[in-house]
């Protein structure tokens, strides 16, 4: 486990990258929940991505994910410690807002989820919900 006590995978496959987002995206369907984006990747390659009917941008998923990229902790996490990542503010590539979260194979971040569309809170609770689920199956395989 590291620092946000994110599961850390044994493996990960693009498989796994597709069923990440495609639960994102029922569950956002099933909630009712507003419009999203998801971008998964894995190793710098990016393996999933798409945005709902009404979403024409990705912007705010490749800032997001930027920032689980740079500092190996979720957009959320960095979001609430900002004082600790003074230099990401002023980088508008950079998206300091719930919603990514690093994806831990054998303890080291090898790639991430982002989500945008909701409040960062719900991004945020939206992916750690996606990340958790699909790491409890992979331990069931």
């Amino acid at each position: 486990m590291n620092k946000e006590n994110l599961p850390s995978f044994n493996n990960f496959t693009h498989q796994m990258a597709f069923d990440m987002g495609t639960l994102a995206l029922a569950i956002v369907k099933e909630r009712q929940y507003r419009r999203i984006g998801v971008r998964i990747s894995l190793e710098d390659k990016l393996v999933f991505q798409y945005l709902m009917d009404g979403k024409n941008e990705d912007i705010y998923l490749k800032g997001k994910e930027k920032v689980v990229q740079t500092t190996k902790h979720s957009s959320d996490y960095v979001f609430n410690h900002k004082d600790e990542y003074v230099e990401l503010l002023d980088d508008k590539s950079f998206c300091v807002s719930g919603g990514a979260i690093p994806i831990f194979i054998n303890d080291e971040c090898k790639g991430s989820i982002s989500i945008s569309g909701m409040t960062q809170e719900a991004d945020h609770a939206l992916s750690l919900e996606v990340l958790n689920l699909i790491y409890q199956k992979s331990l069931e395989n």
